[in-house]
């Protein structure tokens, strides 16, 4: 039988390496999570200016998240203060992720004054675009785009 704790630790792990790749910032597991409620999986390192909440989910089955799931990020996310993110993957595909239409909206330089209630599903290169934008916004470090494709195939 496989710990579902476990399991989980791991997909936070490779979310942690994914956005470190994707935007080289090294984010670490939050341990309090289990201890506190309205906490993510995942938290930038102490001084950092992340504004994401991220929830992470790993399952054997299925194909699309569980509603229950982005009402818990969704809920971690208000308290502090941040936007909501789930990653989610079933065994054998690839990386899904729930957003707000508003943070996309956001990190295409407008507003997040639209409906609360819209939520976008994407595949992480999409997540990773729109999140370079909003950090390049708010003057966070992120890894150039060129790098980044670079590192994905070898040469741009």
């Amino acid at each position: 039988m496989i710990n579902s704790r476990s399991k989980g630790k791991r997909g936070e792990y490779a979310v942690i390496d994914l956005i470190q790749e994707n935007l080289g910032i090294k984010l670490k597991r939050d341990i309090e999570q289990y201890r506190a409620g309205d906490r993510g999986d995942l938290i930038a390192p102490d001084g950092a200016d992340w504004p994401f909440c991220i929830e992470v989910k790993s399952h054997s089955k299925g194909f699309i998240h569980k509603p229950e799931w982005w009402r818990q990020v969704a809920k971690a996310a208000a308290a502090q203060g941040k936007m909501p993110v789930l990653f989610y993957k079933f065994d054998r595909l690839e990386w899904r992720l729930v957003l707000k239409a508003n943070t996309v909206s956001f990190a295409m330089g407008g507003t997040l004054d639209h409906s609360n209630d819209i939520l976008l599903t994407m595949d992480a290169g999409s997540f990773f675009y729109f999140a370079r934008e909003i950090l390049n916004q708010r003057g966070g470090c992120v890894k150039p785009l060129d790098d980044v494709l670079r590192n994905a195939e070898g040469q741009i």
